[in-house]
């Protein structure tokens, strides 16, 4: 069992290593299939919910929303992330997609304005953890930004793309909390049963096990909607293209205002890094279930395209943590002597 736990575990941390240039390659290869093997692949959407089950589901054993309560968290980074998840992020993502997106094909706006609507993964606790960042605070950000998404992305997103394309928000709405809700109540209930039953221990030795298994049906939707979609991609590469401008563009854009964010209001390194990652560390896995589910076919490639560029960005960041650290820190001390000092 442990030789198992092990090689899960190595599997997991291999996926995570090379998560962008295999999302690369599965776009590739779908779009590869789809040219070849047109006629077999519309065969896919009638299976699509198989994988985004499978994507979805153990991705919410690991939020442990029920914390919400227990930590305390600064008002600086409750406003900072709903500012900037909920407002800023949509709208930078809604001019952008109008000024060079709409002219192309308006359900490509629709898929660009969903990446940046839905907000953060559970991948924030992780690449907070890495940068020696505060993991509770994290672990708050990420499970109030599932509730608050729940009301807001359908309301965003018939605000911002409503003129474009017929939006049903309630229709919306409820199949977010398809999406959201389910998945989350049934992976809260499954994490308490492993627990009560074979205790937390055991829990920690399998829980590398589901980022694994939410990355093979990340994979598997990207192949299913790539196949599906090549036709109108291939004759239309510059979809790509403006895609990843846009992104480059937003991305460290959001994650440059959080640091100076939380310059400004006085958090400290381990909070401002959590919130930092908060606001840019995007979740894949709803926008694509979202796209899929509500949305014509081509409004999937923002969200299965953007973690080429998120995840690079999101090294770039740990490699710049101790600096920020120095400076943040810094900054923190400075005001709180010369608190002191007037006091």
């Amino acid at each position: 069992m442990r030789k198992l736990a092990g090689r899960v575990k190595r599997f997991s941390e291999l996926l995570r290593r090379y998560l962008a240039p295999l999302v690369l390659l599965t776009i590739v290869l779908g779009l590869a299939y789809g040219a070849c093997c047109h006629d077999t692949a519309s065969l896919f959407k009638p299976i699509v919910s198989v994988p985004l089950f499978f994507m979805l589901y153990p991705m919410m054993i690991n939020i442990h929303i029920e914390n919400i309560e227990r930590e305390a968290l600064s008002k600086g980074v409750i406003l900072g992330v709903i500012f900037l998840n909920f407002i800023l992020s949509p709208i930078l993502a809604a001019i952008f997609a109008n000024l060079f997106l709409a002219n192309l094909n308006p359900y490509l706006v629709v898929g660009f304005v969903l990446k940046l609507t839905v907000p953060c993964s559970g991948m924030v606790i992780a690449w907070t953890g890495f940068a020696q960042g505060r993991t509770e605070t994290a672990l708050v950000i990420v499970s109030l930004s599932f509730l608050l998404g729940i009301l807001l992305i359908p309301v965003w997103m018939y605000l911002l793309v409503g003129v474009l394309v017929p939006i049903d928000i309630w229709l919306m709405a409820q199949k977010i909390m398809i999406i959201i809700v389910l998945p989350l109540v049934a992976g809260l209930v499954t994490r308490r049963i492993i627990i009560r039953r074979w205790g937390m221990q055991k829990f920690k030795s399998i829980r590398p096990t589901f980022p694994a298994i939410s990355s093979l049906g990340m994979f598997a939707i990207i192949f299913m909607m790539m196949a599906l979609e090549s036709q109108v991609i291939l004759e239309h590469l510059e979809f790509i293209l403006y895609i990843a401008i846009g992104i480059l563009i937003i991305y460290p854009s959001l994650a440059l205002i959080g640091i100076l964010y939380s310059k400004l209001v006085g958090l400290d390194f381990e909070d401002g890094i959590a919130m930092t990652y908060g606001v840019t560390a995007k979740n894949h896995g709803i926008t694509m279930a979202i796209a899929v589910t509500t949305f014509e076919g081509i409004a999937v490639l923002p969200a299965a395209f953007a973690p080429i560029i998120q995840i690079p960005l999101m090294l770039i960041i740990l490699r710049l943590a101790p600096k920020l650290k120095t400076w943040i820190n810094k900054t923190t001390i400075t005001n709180e002597t010369t608190g002191e000092a007037s006091g």
